[in-house]
């Protein structure tokens, strides 16, 4: 991999099994790409359903979709434990059979593997998304709270901490999703014009998600991403990301996934340590804020 002044992207050398060279030019160029089928069927739906049981969601009884409005992170329930879904999409769900069905199938692993450049991958253990239209009928339903509001970036992209690791996300459509049924949403090719944007920003910009007038201006040229079910879609940690509004009539029902390589030292950039995790995944920890830059990301100071 060869550094890009602000992120680190392979110089591929490797041939592609999964993938076709049309679409590692679109990854390439977009950071971003939608691979359908990565997965049988048949297997998304048996996941589509596990989350609606998990939810307790009845489609024969739309108000199923929005029983709990709490807020996942900030509240916590009559027995002292935090909502497992509520407001913001995500469910708590970490180790249904459909979901370990959907990480170790092979498919999934050419795909990541295609992305890497290897095969010694080993694969993240990420949540579910349940996210129902938005209906003035349940208010609460209309705020997904703050960490899951606007664009945001789930890596540290402040000009210190550049190279920006070759670090990738996804998420598997379990069920056909419109693009304005609250898919996912990023700015394409962001990765590239990373550096152009960031000299116009603040030096005390947060690390975290773009404000006010720039992220306006992000939100404007944001692209939601529909697919077919049992579609992949990946991106490069530099791309600013974030759910959209369901204003469809069904809800969007989809499981986080992604691999990452067991040896990250060639994605992390020079200056961080060979043993500095690759991402947040990596780390196996949410704090990926200025103070911990060290543990995280290895670096000094």
């Amino acid at each position: 991999p060869v550094s890009m002044h602000s992120f680190v992207w392979p110089n591929r050398t490797w041939p592609l099994a999964a993938l076709t060279e049309t679409q590692w030019r679109s990854w390439q160029d977009e950071g971003y790409l939608v691979v359908p089928d990565a997965v049988p069927l048949r297997l998304a739906r048996a996941a589509a359903a596990a989350v609606r049981e998990y939810v307790g969601a009845d489609d024969t009884n739309r108000s199923s979709w929005y029983t709990n409005v709490l807020d996942i992170y900030e509240d916590t329930l009559p027995d002292g434990k935090r909502p497992h879904h509520g407001p913001c999409g995500m469910v708590q769900m970490f180790h249904h059979s459909s979901l370990w069905a959907l990480r170790q199938h092979p498919r999934v692993h050419e795909i990541f593997a295609d992305l890497y450049g290897t095969r010694r991958l080993f694969v993240t253990v990420d949540r579910a998304h349940f996210k129902p239209p938005v209906t003035t009928e349940h208010p609460a339903w209309s705020d997904a709270g703050e960490v899951h509001s606007g664009l945001h970036w789930d890596v540290n992209t402040r000009r210190e901490n550049w190279p920006l690791p070759y670090s990738i996300q996804g998420v598997l459509y379990l069920e056909d999703t419109a693009a304005a049924q609250g898919a996912l949403r990023l700015v394409p090719g962001f990765h590239s014009r990373l550096a152009a944007w960031d000299a116009a920003q603040p030096a005390d910009r947060s690390s975290e998600r773009p404000e006010g007038e720039a992220a306006a201006a992000l939100d404007a040229e944001a692209l939601s991403v529909g697919a077919a079910a049992a579609s992949l879609v990946v991106w490069h940690s530099a791309l600013p990301h974030g759910p959209a509004p369901n204003t469809q009539s069904a809800p969007r029902v989809s499981a986080y996934l992604s691999m990452l390589p067991v040896d990250a030292a060639p994605f992390l950039g020079a200056q961080r340590a060979a043993d500095a995790p690759l991402s947040m995944a990596d780390a196996g920890t949410l704090a990926y804020h200025e103070e911990q830059r060290q543990l995280v990301y290895g670096l000094g100071g």
